[in-house]
């Protein structure tokens, strides 16, 4: 069973980035309400994927929390100054690192089962495994693919073949869990592989031949 990080097995520290833009904007936000945001604004990436669009704002620093920004409100002007106070902190300690409360239990039921279990993520500057070592679940993997250290990123089908070749399975034996259908369903898919969506707000209820799940225990349970 292969997963997403960023999103699915950790999240970004809230507290951190709600101080963040208060610091720049005057602005407080609660955690919930920038974890909702981002969720909502996540949907918007999807749909643009799913039209085969693929936007130019993915290339810029911190690209999917600023833009979790702008749909909680924030202006324009105020991004460049929050992306830099992003980049700062997260140079002091990495914005997403916090673990899921149920990811280190589903990931020890799975691999008492006898499953393999490893990882493909997006990132920006090739710091998964610290991600993941900072929500201490590292140990729990056997493959960890990062695609700025691979070269390819996801949905791009390259990214996933890159995980079956390491745990040498068929994308039929294999099974993807992620919270984005543009990035996650549309990659996993593309590759031969089974998705399992993350949909902790319901949003793909009416999506055709969709396995989903709310919670990561749902695997196991």
């Amino acid at each position: 069973m292969i997963f997403d990080v960023g999103g699915t097995l950790v999240h970004p520290d809230w507290s951190r980035l709600t101080a963040v833009v208060e610091a720049e904007t005057g602005i407080y936000f609660k955690s919930e309400q920038m974890h909702s945001a981002f969720y909502a604004m996540l949907q918007v990436i999807d749909a643009e994927l799913k039209a085969g669009v693929n936007s130019q704002r993915k290339r810029e620093a911190h690209w999917v929390l600023v833009d979790t920004c702008r749909s909680m409100g924030i202006p324009d002007a105020k991004c460049p100054g929050i992306r830099m106070r992003l980049t700062a902190a997260h140079q002091e300690r990495h914005l997403w690192c916090q673990p899921d409360s149920t990811a280190s239990t589903v990931l020890r039921r799975l691999k008492s089962a006898g499953l393999q279990t490893a990882v493909i993520s997006n990132t920006e500057d090739g710091r998964a495994l610290e991600s993941l070592e900072l929500a201490n679940l590292t140990s729990h993997f056997e493959v960890v693919i990062d695609s700025h250290l691979v070269g390819y990123s996801k949905p791009d089908k390259a990214i996933f073949q890159c995980a079956l070749d390491r745990l040498r399975l068929e994308p039929h034996e294999a099974v993807y869990v992620g919270d984005s259908f543009g990035f996650d369903v549309i990659g996993a898919r593309s590759a031969g592989l089974h998705p399992i969506l993350l949909d902790q707000m319901d949003a793909y209820e009416s999506e055709p031949d969709l396995t989903r799940i709310r919670s990561l225990g749902e695997l196991v349970d």
